[in-house]
């Protein structure tokens, strides 16, 4: 399975980091107002080590990774924490731009995989989409946004459906990609997610006709 990233060892990395560091940060104010300067520095000693233990495993994850095209039909999954949405690129096409461009329409598949849920989820429950990013990307690093409205429609487990997305682009191109990921701030931070910094990201091709 090829996901983004996102899981729940990563997101409770992410969370204690984020707890802890605030905690700590208390601490170090208390034992400052309280003139207890030996603790102090043992509480930045000990917010030191964590910053800098989280920071070796976000840049080892980034290294490692690798940047990935899919093929059309083939699926990346995005999580939701206690489920994923599976996205795949169905179809797409291009024509003339009436403001004398190229228009790319792009036929995404979005299947929310049953098998990833929680034992505890109801088979019946829905789900909202987390906010979602898409774009096509050319040859030269140039990103063309689209509209994720209609991405934002409620699912059941084992649910799909596909819609079409248009990019509006300055002329025809090859080797056009669509970026399909999430949008959520915080998953920059988040150890081994494809939106950190540096880390490779999963892609699709366009076999446009």
């Amino acid at each position: 399975m090829i996901t983004d990233g996102l899981n729940p060892f990563a997101l409770l990395g992410f969370l204690g980091a984020v707890l802890g560091g605030g905690a700590l940060a208390v601490a170090y104010l208390i034992a400052r107002v309280a003139g207890r300067a030996p603790l102090a520095k043992r509480v930045l000693f000990v917010g030191g080590i964590g910053a800098g233990a989280y920071l070796l495993l976000f840049a080892i994850a980034d290294v490692t990774s690798r940047d990935r095209v899919l093929a059309p039909g083939e699926e990346k999954h995005i999580c939701e924490l206690d489920c994923h949405l599976a996205y795949s690129v169905a179809g797409a096409k291009t024509e003339s731009n009436p403001a004398g461009g190229t228009r790319y329409t792009v036929t995404v598949k979005v299947r929310f995989d049953e098998e990833t849920i929680s034992a505890r989820r109801p088979k019946d429950a829905t789900l909202s989409p987390n906010s979602r990013y898409v774009a096509l990307l050319d040859s030269a690093g140039n990103y063309y946004l689209g509209s994720t409205d209609s991405l934002k429609r409620r699912l059941i487990p084992g649910e799909s459906y596909t819609t079409d997305i248009v990019f509006d682009l300055p002329a025809a191109m090859t080797n056009v990609q669509l970026v399909l990921r999430s949008a959520a701030f915080e998953t920059r931070f988040v150890i081994g997610h494809e939106n950190s910094v540096g880390h490779g990201k999963t892609t699709f091709a366009l076999a446009a006709k």
